[in-house]
């Protein structure tokens, strides 16, 4: 939930509503002595999850294993376990499951153990809308030539009340200009999410972050920033297989013409021919005539045996020797 201007209004009267239920009703855990405590704890979204982590000011102190406990102030319990940090070694632990109002506030205690031995026991009170940081989602970056896809990772299933109506920033940076994005993500935040920052500059460097939007600038943690540089051949995959097909294409068109043409000249249905000079081609088309009226009847019996088919090509030398060309036919 957005913080409101009387949150901080809130805080003190829940502590002093805190100590009059357990003087009515003689609740024995004790109140937190914030004057000893010997721990620093930190509550925060990581990743949609309620997580609450916790480090020793005496660092010579070494626990093997904690133990939390947690009761909620608006409610005359006693502490209570928390089951999946009972007897834990990390110095973190998911209270998803175990805090789920953020309208409450919720008194904490961890005791520290090596073997047997208690070694210290620290409390704390917490406030959901006032003490939870957020965490930024994880997402990658996909650089084209003008163009960035920003891929944000969000959980399969999110919890409601753990959205804190936030809102989702992308911070675009080149050459010292930050430009902020805020899209609109419709429903829940769930799943993966796709926004694509257009009309860059091919040949550039960007680096984009991505985080939380929060009216406490103190609770929003900025994620590092991811960079590409964007190239100016630098173009999708589409792209880059049609260029690829259309390269293919011309070769095999190209290969299959030429195929053709080469066995068409090598069973002599194209023939190469030199141009003769005039004087010599009006001399040989006389004598020709002859070789006309023999081919026409040639041709004449082929028709009557379909199945004997020739093909023949008749051609001239490149050269022409004028003094040894005899210019009648009977020769």
């Amino acid at each position: 939930m957005l913080l409101s201007q009387n949150a901080f209004i809130v805080r003190p009267l829940n502590l002093f509503l805190m100590v009059c239920i357990s003087l009515v009703f003689g609740i024995s855990h004790d109140l937190p002595d914030y004057t000893s405590e010997s721990c620093t704890f930190k509550i925060s979204l990581r990743n949609f999850r309620s997580i609450l982590s916790w480090e020793l000011k005496n660092h010579s102190i070494v626990a093997t294993h904690y133990k939390l406990l947690y009761t909620i102030m608006s409610k005359p319990e006693d502490l209570k376990i928390v089951k999946n940090c009972a007897n834990t070694t990390r110095s973190f632990c998911d209270l998803t499951d175990e805090w789920r109002s953020t309208h409450e506030a919720y008194v904490t205690s961890l005791e520290g153990f090596s073997g047997n031995t208690t070694l210290f026991n620290c409390s704390h009170n917490f406030w959901l809308d006032i003490d939870m940081s957020f965490e930024p989602p994880e997402f990658e970056i996909v650089g084209f030539t003008n163009h960035i896809n920003v891929i944000v990772k969000f959980p399969s299933i999110v919890e409601e009340e753990l959205q804190f109506d936030l809102s989702l920033v992308i911070e675009e940076q080149s050459e010292g200009i930050v430009k902020k994005h805020k899209p609109t993500i419709k429903g829940n935040m769930s799943g993966n999410f796709t926004y694509i920052i257009d009309k860059l500059i091919p040949n550039t460097n960007y680096c984009v972050s991505v985080y939380f939007d929060h009216n406490d600038e103190q609770a929003v943690i900025k994620s590092p920033l991811k960079c590409t540089l964007l190239q100016p051949g630098q173009e999708s995959e589409s792209a880059e297989s049609a260029k690829v097909g259309g390269i293919i294409t011309v070769f095999l068109i190209a290969l299959v013409l030429i195929s053709t043409i080469v066995t068409l000249k090598w069973i002599g249905y194209i023939c190469l021919r030199n141009s003769l000079p005039k004087v010599l081609r009006q001399s040989l088309a006389k004598g020709w005539s002859a070789v006309a009226i023999h081919r026409r009847d040639h041709n004449a019996l082929q028709s009557e045996t379909p199945e004997l088919k020739q093909s023949f090509c008749l051609s001239f030398p490149s050269s022409w020797n004028y003094k040894r060309a005899s210019l009648s036919p009977s020769d």
